[in-house]
C-alpha cells in the first residue's frame, strides 16, 4: 500500500502543469495562513487538487486515485495544523 501511494505521488506530481498549479496553490495557502484568512486556506487544496485532476483527465494515473485521496486529505490537514501551531506565537 505504501509503495503504491509513493508511486502515485511521484506520478501525480509530474509535468509542468501540475508543478505550476501546485506552486500557485502553495502561494495561496501561504497567503491564507499569513493573513489568517481561513476561507483562502480552505480554498487552497481545491486548487492543488485541480493539478491532480488535470493529470487524471490526461490519463496519467487513473488506477491509483482512490488509494491516495485519503492520504492527500490527511497530509493537507497535518501541513495546515503544523503551520498554524508554528505561526501561533506571531499573533
Amino acid at each position: 500500500m505504501l509503495r503504491s501511494i509513493l508511486s502515485y505521488l511521484d506520478e501525480s506530481h509530474c509535468g509542468l502543469m501540475s508543478h505550476g498549479i501546485h506552486w500557485i496553490a502553495f502561494i495561496i495557502l501561504g497567503y491564507g495562513l499569513g493573513t489568517q484568512n481561513w476561507w483562502i486556506v480552505i480554498f487552497s487544496p481545491f486548487v492543488m487538487e485541480s493539478g491532480h485532476l488535470y493529470n487524471y483527465l490526461t490519463g496519467r494515473y487513473r488506477h491509483r486515485v482512490a488509494q491516495a485521496i485519503p492520504f492527500q486529505i490527511m497530509s493537507w490537514f497535518v501541513f495546515v495544523g503544523i503551520t498554524y501551531v508554528l505561526m501561533r506565537p506571531f499573533d
